[in-house]
């Protein structure tokens, strides 16, 4: 029922895309270090993109981990410059300048995430004990003593993600490399919120961490909105095997993912740069694969095993030029 509800929900706003100046509402964006490009949830095959935002007045430079509000702005946090967060507005296009930009005493961004307040929640690896900051939606310019949650049982992060509930989900590894997607009750409150979940063990299946802790993090995690069901992208130590692992919504222990896709068929390859989220989910349950060239793979709601994306987003404009996987987020009607 709830994914009919969202359904319908989702339809509704297809007839509303026009009301977009640039990209329709259902979206998906890469951040690509000095700039951003969107495409139509449409698109398959070839195509150009339908919203760039790229320019001196951007302050784009190393974006890679990107976000969206539930009013369609854009959230981005750069890797380096001194710890930048760059907001856009939905229609922004061009040499636009953020509608606000922060920035952090310290830098790493590797992660972001946006709730229903618009509370921005960003992970710096930088810090030690990891540290997440929370900046409210009135923040702007430099940040000093903002809130943060420090989770000295993950290092590294890797990246973080926000449930239906308004609590913060978060994934890395401990001290011994091991995979962990932690839960912290950030719906009760902001400050030194208790952890409630752990997803963590051999019946996961998720792949340990490099044993150096200051090596990459090895996987990006999402959310479906309609479902809260959880994705947790994941590389082995040494590259061989990866997969997309799906969990039901609250999973808790050493649980088992209820569904797990990979395999060659998929044509999902190993991460990006630090930073640069791996994969997104749209409110139909599709599930958005970030790939270098400013590829995306698309996999239809359920899938599951070694199969094929449903849909390709190929951009048409890069030519022969070599590009980086960026960061990838999707904007869609919500069943919130």
């Amino acid at each position: 029922m709830k994914r009919l509800v969202c359904l319908l929900s989702f339809l509704s706003c297809l007839g509303a895309s026009t009301a977009w100046a640039h990209c329709p509402h259902n979206a998906v964006f890469l951040a690509l270090e000095d700039q951003i490009r969107g495409y139509s949830l449409r698109a398959n095959g070839p195509v150009a993109p339908c919203q760039v935002i790229q320019g001196p007045n951007t302050t784009l430079q190393t974006a890679r981990a990107i976000a969206i509000s539930k009013n369609g702005y854009l959230h981005t946090a750069q890797f380096l410059t001194n710890g930048t967060i760059s907001i856009f507005r939905p229609t922004a296009n061009g040499d636009d300048a953020p509608s606000r930009s922060l920035q952090l005493e310290t830098n790493d961004l590797v992660g972001i995430a946006v709730d229903s307040h618009v509370n921005d929640f960003v992970v710096s690896i930088r810090q030690f004990p990891p540290s997440i900051f929370v900046l409210p939606p009135s923040a702007s310019g430099q940040q000093q003593n903002p809130t943060t949650i420090e989770d000295p049982s993950l290092f590294p992060i890797g990246d973080v993600a926000i449930d239906e509930d308004r609590n913060l989900l978060v994934g890395g590894h401990d001290s011994s490399g091991v995979t962990a997607v932690q839960t912290f009750k950030t719906s009760r409150t902001l400050k030194s919120p208790p952890i409630i979940r752990t997803i963590s063990g051999s019946a996961t299946g998720l792949f340990p961490h490099d044993s150096n802790p200051f090596a990459p993090s090895n996987l990006s995690i999402a959310l479906d909105p309609s479902t809260d069901e959880l994705y947790v992208y994941n590389v082995s130590v040494d590259g061989t095997n990866i997969q997309v692992s799906v969990f039901a919504p609250e999973a808790n222990g050493n649980v088992a993912p209820i569904r797990v896709i990979s395999g060659e068929a998929t044509g999902i390859t190993g991460p990006g740069f630090p930073g640069a989220n791996k994969i997104a989910l749209s409110s139909d349950g599709r599930l958005f694969v970030a790939e270098p060239n400013n590829r995306i793979l698309v996999f239809a709601p359920g899938a599951s095993g070694n199969v094929p994306p449903s849909q390709v987003i190929q951009d048409s404009t890069i030519g022969s030029n070599q590009v980086e996987q960026g960061g990838i987020a999707v904007r869609s009607c919500r069943c919130r």
